[in-house]
Parts: C-alpha cells; sequence; structure tokens
C-alpha cells in the first residue's frame, strides 16, 4: 500500500474524529533521533523505555541491536550500540525499578534482562507459566513484577522479580486480538485489544478481566501499545498514527499526534514511554526515528 493511501485512509480517520483531535494537542515536538552518535541510521525502531534515573532504551528493531541514551534536563546524550545473540529482534522494552534492561525479542519470544550497561544477565523463565506460554508485550511495576501478556492464552500471567509466576488470568477470546497490557499504582491491570479496539481491566485481586470500554472505533482505529501515566491511559493507535487518552475509568479524552512525515508527526507508531520531567518518548517505527515531545503545561 501507497504512503498516498495510507495517508488518504487515516486523514479520513482522523476527520471522523471531529473537534476531538484538535482539543489534545498538547504534545509538542521537542527533538528526533534519526541516527546514532556514529551516523548509522535507525531502521523501524520498535521498542522505547524510560527510567527514573534519566536512562532511555531504544529497540533499533531492524539494525537488530539496543541503544543507551540518558535524557536530563531536556537533552539526550549517549547513544551506545548494543548487540546481543541472544537479542536478534528487539521489539518491546522496560526499565525495572534497579535500572536493569528488560527486552522482549518477537522472533524468540522470548524476555532477557541486562543490566544497565547492556550486559546480559540471562533468561526471564516465567517459573509455573503454562507450557507453549507466548510473550507478546510485557510490563513492570514499581516493585519489579512483571505483567506478561500471553498471546497463546490468551492471558496474562503476574510473576515477581525473580520470574515466579504468581497469578493467572484468562483474556476473553471471541475474536479479539490482545497487543498488550499496563498497570497502575494500586495494581489494577489493563489489556488492549487490537481488533475490537477495546479496553479490558482486571483490578488487583481479580479472578476476570471486565470490559472498561466498549468498541472505540471512533476514536481509535488498531490500537496496539498501553502507557499508564498520571491516572491516564495513553493508547497508542498504529493504524491510525496518533495516540488516543482515556481516563483510567475508560472514557475519553482526546487525541494526541497525526500522521505525517515531518518532525512532530508520526507514521505507524509503536512503543512510548514517559520521562520523569513528563516529556514522551515515541518510537515512530514507519519513519525509522524516535521523536521526543513536551507534555508539560
Amino acid at each position: 500500500m501507497s504512503r498516498a493511501i495510507v495517508f488518504q485512509s487515516v486523514l479520513g480517520l482522523a476527520m471522523a474524529f471531529g473537534p476531538a483531535v484538535a482539543a489534545a494537542q498538547a504534545f509538542r515536538h521537542q527533538s528526533t533521533v534519526y541516527s546514532d552518535p556514529k551516523e548509522a541510521q535507525l531502521r523501524r525502531p520498535e521498542g522505547v523505555a524510560c527510567g527514573a534515573s534519566g536512562a532511555v532504551v531504544v529497540a533499533d528493531t531492524g539494525n537488530a541491536r539496543l541503544l543507551l541514551y540518558t535524557y536530563r534536563d531536556g537533552a539526550l546524550t549517549g547513544g551506545t550500540q548494543v548487540k546481543l545473540a541472544q537479542v536478534p529482534y528487539p521489539y518491546r522494552v522496560q526499565l525495572d525499578p534497579k535500572g536493569e534492561v528488560l527486552v522482549l525479542d518477537e522472533k524468540l519470544r522470548k524476555i532477557v534482562r541486562l543490566d544497565a550497561k547492556g550486559a546480559f544477565l540471562g533468561n526471564v523463565g516465567l517459573e509455573g507459566a503454562p507450557a507453549g506460554a507466548l510473550p507478546g508485550s510485557f510490563k513492570v511495576d514499581g516493585a519489579g513484577n512483571l505483567y506478561v501478556l500471553d498471546v497463546l492464552g490468551p492471558r496474562v500471567l503476574v510473576a515477581d522479580p525473580s520470574g515466579k509466576v504468581t497469578r493467572q488470568l484468562e483474556l476473553p477470546r471471541d475474536g479479539a486480538q490482545f497487543t498488550d497490557v499496563a498497570v497502575d499504582g494500586a495494581g489494577t491491570i489493563f489489556a488492549v485489544d487490537a481488533v475490537g479496539a477495546a479496553i479490558w481491566s482486571a483490578d488487583k485481586g481479580a479472578t476476570a478481566f471486565k470490559r472498561l470500554t466498549e468498541s472505540r472505533k471512533d476514536v481509535m482505529s488498531f490500537p496496539t501499545y498501553l502507557a499508564f501515566h498520571q491516572g491516564k491511559l495513553y493508547v497508542v493507535d498504529q493504524h491510525g498514527s496518533g495516540i488516543a487518552i482515556l481516563a483510567a475509568d475508560g472514557s475519553f479524552q482526546g487525541r494526541q499526534l497525526a500522521l505525517g512525515w515531518s518532525p512532530g508527526l508520526v507514521y505507524y507508531p509503536a512503543q512510548i514511554c514517559f520521562a520523569p520531567d513528563g516529556a514522551v518518548f515515541v518510537a515512530d517505527r514507519g519513519n525509522d526515528r524516535i521523536q521526543v515531545f513536551d507534555t508539560s503545561r
């Protein structure tokens, strides 16, 4: 499909959203990363993770590598390359409370743990997981617990920092395609169904997921990633080339960003993360770059 056809399709979707698109334009473009310090171009970056200490990790997927940065006072420095045989196709990345890096390799379907400098520490084994469990995405909470989307289930596996599974919650089947999970400070787990454009949730201690929203095809086309930040869910609408924002109760708050190729616009965005100062990093996969936006008011 040509870029012109994609642009027309997504433009039509944006027009259907109406005033809500413009009402939430609070992301202000700050900078763009196209290459590493040695001028090697990024290729289809799928992941980006932010740490409390200012660490930023980029999964430069098309180049089969990670890039390690530091973000402080609005400036991004570093860009050390890490290439590991254990991670041939880095897809999703997270930083745990200790500053260690967890990477999901999409082809191997394994989560690996690295130290803050990118040295391999081992695989996350998910002890007690059902046979054949297949990680599709994951998150880490403030205590280091893992929330893993098992796409084979489909289910969410909750594991302690050592990788021992302590809880399992089944997800509905019925034509749904779950692509990501998120967790808030109270332990509520959220899951996004990309096909249905709906969010499901399970309170801490719940034994099953329940619908948080009905289908929201009116405000997002094909949502693939979730980030919970300051009481809101940020839903990456990959096919809609934007970010939908929902309150914790599922109510729609607006959209950010739009389709395009110039700085400040996105094309098939993947993962996002928030720095301590509120800056948001976007893995702008279709544009082969990482973008940084200021969200301070």
